[in-house]
This record gives structure tokens, C-alpha cells and sequence, in this order.
């Protein structure tokens, strides 16, 4: 037995040992090789200060159709969505005097009036809105319908009043969809009002090139009030930021192996590039651009082409 045991012992050792060895050589392999990441160089370009709004679309010019009278509506011509010319008929409606006796027949100037009227649009448009169908009653003054003149179409944003200097009549704008789509838009006329709740200002913003949007659509609205030129910057995603978003920083190569953390002071900024104010950082200088979430302030890092 103790032959078989010794004989057994030497077979294992060696394998440990083998095995304790590859593991060690893995570990290393990990070590020397680093965190993976991208690098980038700041540079610098014209950078643009802007206040960012949440705006509508509306349509400032619209024909309110009313009734001119009590009756009953006999005949509907259009439908939500038609295409309206100045002069189409749009609504037949017979009286309740003539619904009640059908043998009314009243002469007014020498004209038989068989207690029916035809009531006609007075503007070009699209029928945005149809309060009445066949076989509704309808009262004097009631509103039948809505037409709207897309070309009228404005967006309405609100503008905190203490931004109000920054906002141009005649300067452009960015427009951005639902979707990410970008428009360019110029800032066109306001409203010499102050809601009193919010303390806002409304301005109207027109498309630079005309484009037919549907009303009440919630867009973006970017407007620049000031041009920085030949801003020193880096790619948004290069700068870390600790939890309360009041210390920022980059970690910058020393050499292809190793970088360090560097803090930076945020300037101007947009939705893909930061300003580096009062920095040390050179346009040769090194940067991380991705891989750098989580890494302590001096790491090896791998540099990925």
C-alpha cells in the first residue's frame, strides 16, 4: 500500500505544479494586456451655446364654420382630411320651421326659399375638424367645422423670459422631429405677453424650407445665442463625471500602456462635443474615448485599433 501511495503522490505533484504554472501564466497574459479601449485627440473647432425648448406645432390661420341659423343638417359635402377650395359647399341644412310643416314655402324678395340653405366655405384649407353630421340638430352660432391652412403652420415655444435677449427675430434655428430628424427653422414673431403663471414668452418659429407637419406635434427646439470660435474640445464621450455631475475628468495616455486620470473643466457644450476650459490637455495628448467607465486613475490599458 504505501508503495502504491507514494507511487500515486508522485504522479500528482507534478500535475499541480503544471497546472498552478498555466494559471499563473493566464493571470499575467491578463495583466500585461490591459483594459481594451479607443483613444481620441482634442481638437479644436467653432462651437455653438444654445437654449434648448420643447415646442408645437400649430396653425395660425384657420375658418371657423358656424350655423346661421336653428335646423337640422341634411347633407355633410366633405370629409376630415378633404382638401377645401373658397366657395365649396360644405353643409346642407334645412330649417326647423321647414322640417316641421314640409309645405313651408315663403317668398323673400320674389325668391321661393323651400327652407334649405347651403352654407360655403369662405377660405382655401384643409377640414381639420367635423363637429356635425347628417341628421344633427344644430343651433344658431354653433361651430360646424374647422378648416386650416397648412402654409400657416408655426411651432409655438415658450421662452423662460430671462432667456428672452438670447431669442432673435430673423436669426435660424434647429428643429428636431420625433425620430431624430433635423429641419432648420427661423425664429419669426412673438407675442408681446407674458403668461403670468410660468413667466414664459410665446414666440412663433417658421420652417426655413417648407415641409407639411401635422399640428399639435411636440418637436425640439434648439436655438444658438452665441458662436464660440476655435473652442478647444473633445468627443462628449471621452469626460467622466462623478455622481452629483460637479468633478469631471479624462484619462490621458502617458504611454501605450498606462494612463492616468486628468480633471478637466467643463465650457460650452453640445450633444456630441465638450469645451475644455483652463486645461493642460494638448491637441496631441492621448484620450480614452470608450472603455474608460470604471477604471481607477492610473490603469494599463490596450489600445484597439
Amino acid at each position: 500500500m504505501d508503495k502504491i501511495f507514494l507511487f500515486s503522490l508522485l504522479l500528482i505533484v507534478p500535475i499541480i505544479i503544471i497546472s498552478c504554472g498555466r494559471t499563473d501564466e493566464n493571470n499575467a497574459d491578463q495583466v500585461s494586456s490591459g483594459a481594451p479601449v479607443t483613444i481620441t485627440h482634442p481638437f479644436k473647432t467653432n462651437l455653438s451655446d444654445y437654449i434648448e425648448l420643447n415646442g408645437n406645432t400649430v396653425f395660425l390661420t384657420k375658418e371657423i364654420i358656424r350655423s346661421t341659423f336653428q335646423g337640422y343638417v341634411e347633407k355633410v359635402y366633405k370629409n376630415v382630411g378633404d382638401d377645401i377650395k373658397s366657395g365649396d359647399d360644405l353643409f346642407q341644412i334645412r330649417t326647423i320651421e321647414s322640417a316641421a310643416a314640409e309645405s313651408l314655402n315663403i317668398s323673400f324678395g320674389g325668391k321661393e326659399f323651400r327652407g334649405t340653405v347651403n352654407l360655403k366655405t369662405q377660405s382655401n384649407g384643409v377640414l381639420t375638424e367635423l363637429n356635425y353630421h347628417q341628421g344633427d340638430f344644430v343651433s344658431n352660432g354653433e361651430q360646424l367645422a374647422i378648416i386650416s391652412n397648412p402654409s400657416s403652420m408655426r411651432i409655438d415655444v415658450n421662452v423662460p423670459f430671462e432667456d428672452v435677449s438670447k431669442v432673435i427675430i430673423g436669426n435660424s434655428c434647429e428643429i428636431q422631429l420625433p425620430g431624430g430628424e433635423n429641419l432648420k427653422g427661423i425664429i419669426d414673431r412673438k407675442i408681446p405677453k407674458v403668461d403670468s403663471a410660468s413667466q414664459t414668452q410665446t414666440y412663433f418659429i417658421k420652417l426655413a424650407d417648407y415641409k407639411q407637419l401635422p399640428e399639435n406635434l411636440n418637436i425640439t427646439v434648439k436655438i444658438p445665442f452665441r458662436q464660440i470660435k476655435d473652442a478647444f474640445v473633445i468627443p462628449k464621450n471621452s469626460v467622466a463625471a462623478n455622481v452629483t455631475q460637479d468633478s469631471f475628468w479624462v484619462m490621458k495616455l502617458i504611454n501605450d500602456t498606462s494612463a492616468v486620470r486628468v480633471n478637466v473643466q467643463k465650457g460650452v457644450e453640445n450633444d456630441s462635443l465638450v469645451q475644455l476650459v483652463n486645461t493642460s490637455l494638448k491637441p496631441d495628448d492621448r484620450i480614452i474615448l470608450t472603455g474608460a467607465y470604471g477604471l481607477p486613475d492610473t490603469v494599463k490599458v490596450d489600445i484597439q485599433k
